[in-house]
């Protein structure tokens, strides 16, 4: 009998083209007798169908603005069951018009899911989520430490979806290349190809021997137990714990990637749950748009905002997306990306590499050490680096382990031309053998076999190096895999994290609170990996609960004058050009506006995007990653296209229904301010506001304009103001 993982692996491709509207009769057959072979087989089925209509659904506006969750998503626990569930399958009975394929896709996928769901609702069991409770500080007590109350609810292992769960939720994405692309391409393999099974391990799963002990209030209170020591000794006293308002919105752009709506913030602001906090970070994990803003985010680390022809951004994104909405193991995700080959389109995954084999592989030697495990390799290129005593040897080592990789642009025949043209980039490893040479300052040469942390690899033929150097990186306890993912997410959430930059980490570099970074490091292992257990942790600890108001008491505390940081508020930092995009458009309700395409939607927003992207043009393919404010960027906020939407007063726009909404004027500049900034006007603002709206309606109808066209001068103006401001533009 064949093994669940052998199924599941070929029902994936399946379930892919059942997802996509391209699946034909057979294979639907085909699908339903996989379906019907064993209880994880339908519970994959189950899972993937679920998870590609929501995500279709959010993406495409479709329905309610409200994401789809994942809380009434069973989790596979391996459990039998007593009785086989038939799943009967059926292919569509015709090809749908292209602008209704998305539409259709969710719906078919969704309706589907929830068919499954019900009937297998009876045996099903729930993930139950850790409660963890915020523990505000009391700043007169401060830096003594509060007690914290240990868990009410324990907390429940989290599945983890092995590669071959996984593996054709890599594929499917349409090329998104230019036909013609494939001009001044060359293929740069040396030497035969590896067949593919030869160069594919399976991944080794993390560590889960301990995760089940694991305790988030304990982690929790570690944390606030540090950050208070570190207070003490640099004689600081915190910040208070910032406002309802002010936290909803850090979270909900740190998290999602977008500012709160008004219903969002009307809830969270009326709700007087004592728990409130940590019950919204549970939510803002289970949202869709969680999967969609980790995916800009790390497409962003791993290739940039601009990338050469021969990456596939959507399969790349793609691959991301899926990851991050089935909460794969971090360790996992990065053992892909390393060990990688085959069609950029079917494996997304492979366009990491793709993205940086330019200058010889180089820039993949770099970026690999950079990203993943905090190393800046790139200075030992040409020299030893005197700054961390790091010898030029180490670098060619490392880059010795991508000797092996190429990238080659495949060719298909046009149907219709008979013509050959560009059709996709595969990344593949060859049978290169032996060591590699480099050259010193001093003109000597010398050799680098692949080595790894004082390991050497066999150099034969036979070796696959890549996947060996990914075995090497993930496989078991890693702590600089996990302190080096750790710091990135703390830097995320705080601004700065550990240490100056979370891609620079060593004894020349040290850490702020050095014990910390290595206890959530362990834990982090002991969790398998668990990328939304390490947010939990993070956003329910209490020096994230800080205003980034400081006083005469922690003025000091400014990174941005050199000092390490205290963490005793939180640090200002700018929104990505991702997040003020995003928060226009919810700020305006353009999101709830029917018959937006996505693809149109999305282009609009990447052409909006690359007026902020400025690319440095180095060998390690740098380029910046945030608004600096200089004159274009601000002269672009505030006229551009996108203002200029954002203030329409048209019927069914979100500013012309304020303004034509009955109620007074005090309530129309209070949404106002609720959908700009996530809190309601001071009564200092108020009044300031409300002369700005009287005055500019006072002199439109000097003019002899209508008084309709005067009120709407006057909003038009503070809506302008308010998508303008300092707070709409920095997450603080």
């Amino acid at each position: 009998m064949r093994s669940d993982e052998t199924i599941i692996a070929e029902m994936t491709p399946l379930l892919e083209a059942l997802c996509e509207d391209r699946l034909a009769p057979e294979q639907a057959a085909r699908l339903e007798q996989c379906v019907l072979s064993s209880d994880a087989a339908r519970w994959h089925y189950i899972s993937y169908v679920d998870l590609h209509g929501s995500l279709y659904w959010n993406a495409g506006g479709i329905g309610s603005a409200e994401a789809l969750s994942s809380d009434d998503i069973p989790v596979w626990t391996g459990q039998s069951v007593a009785e086989p569930v038939a799943i009967a399958l059926e292919g569509p009975s015709k090809r749908v018009s292209a602008g209704g394929s998305r539409w259709n896709a969710a719906f078919y996928s969704l309706v589907s899911a929830c068919a499954c769901m019900a009937v297998l609702v009876g045996w099903s069991q729930f993930r139950q989520k850790p409660v963890v409770e915020v523990v505000q500080p009391d700043v007169k007590q401060l830096p003594e430490a509060q007690p914290v109350e240990p868990a009410s609810v324990p907390v429940s292992p989290v599945h983890r979806y092995s590669p071959v769960e996984l593996a054709a939720n890599q594929g499917g994405a349409e090329s998104g290349v230019n036909a013609d692309s494939g001009q001044g391409m060359s293929a740069i393999a040396v030497g035969p190809v590896r067949p593919p099974v030869q160069s594919n391990p399976v991944v080794p799963p993390p560590p889960q021997s301990k995760h089940e002990n694991l305790d988030s209030h304990e982690v929790v209170a570690a944390i606030n137990a540090d950050i208070r020591h570190g207070w003490e000794v640099a004689s600081v006293r915190p910040s208070p714990v910032a406002d309802d308002s002010e936290w909803l919105r850090r979270v909900s752009l740190d998290l999602i990637g977008r500012i709160p709506t008004v219903d969002e913030a009307e809830a969270f602001l009326s709700s007087k749950r004592p728990n409130k906090r940590s019950e919204t970070v549970d939510k803002l994990l289970d949202n869709t748009e969680f999967a969609r803003n980790w995916t800009t985010v790390f497409t962003n680390v791993l290739i940039g905002r601009r990338s050469d022809q021969r990456v596939n951004r959507p399969a790349f994104q793609k691959f991301l997306r899926m990851s991050f909405a089935a909460n794969r193991p971090w360790n996992q995700i990065v053992y892909d990306l390393v060990a990688a080959e085959g069609n950029n389109v079917e494996k997304g995954e492979t366009n990491f590499l793709i993205a940086h084999l330019n200058n010889d592989a180089l820039p993949a030697t770099a970026v690999t050490a950079r990203v993943f495990l905090g190393e800046q390799l790139q200075c030992n290129q040409c020299h030893n680096n005197p700054f961390n005593k790091s010898q030029q040897l180490s670098f060619w080592e490392m880059h010795s382990f991508f000797s092996q990789t190429a990238c080659v642009p495949r060719q298909a025949v046009d149907p219709k031309t008979g013509k050959s043209k560009y059709s996709y980039t595969e990344l593949v490893t060859n049978t290169a053998d032996g060591p590699i040479f480099f050259e010193t300052q001093n003109g000597l040469m010398k050799v680098a076999f692949p080595r790894f942390h004082g390991e050497t690899v066999d150099a034969s033929p036979e070796t696959n190096r890549r996947a060996v150097l990914a075995r090497m990186m993930t496989e078991g306890d890693q702590p600089q895999l996990a302190a080096a993912f750790v710091n990135r997410m703390w830097e995320h959430f705080f601004g700065r994290g550990f240490t100056h930059s979370a891609d620079d980490m060593g004894p020349h570099s040290p850490a702020s609170h050095p014990e910390l970074l290595n206890q959530l490091s362990r834990q982090f292992i002991r969790s398998g990996y668990d990328t939304k257990q390490l947010v939990r942790w993070i956003c329910n600890s209490e020096p994230y609960q800080l205003t980034s108001r400081f006083g005469v008491d922690n003025r000091d505390d400014d990174p941005v004058e050199g000092a390490l940081p205290a963490f005793s508020r939180m640090y200002v930092k700018p929104m990505t050009p991702e997040q003020v995009y995003d928060s226009f458009v919810i700020a305006t309700k353009a999101h709830q506006s029917g018959g937006v395409d996505w693809e149109q939607a999305e282009g609009q927003r990447q052409r909006w995007l690359s007026q902020f992207v400025v690319d440095y043009g180095t060998d390690e393919n740098d380029e910046a990653m945030e608004l600096d404010g200089n004159l274009v960027q601000a002269l672009t906020l505030m006229n551009g296209k996108l203002i200029e939407k954002a203030l329409e007063t048209n019927p069914g726009t979100y500013l012309g229904e304020v303004i034509r909404r009955r109620g007074d004027e005090k309530e129309k500049i209070r949404e106002l301010c609720l959908a700009a900034l996530s809190r309601p006007p001071t009564p200092t603002e108020m009044a300031a506001m409300r002369k700005l709206v009287r005055r500019d309606g006072t002199h439109v109808a000097a003019r002899g304009i209508a008084r309709s066209n005067s009120d709407s001068e006057g909003y038009q103006d503070l809506f302008w103001a308010l998508l303008n401001s300092n707070e709409f533009t920095v997450i603080h």
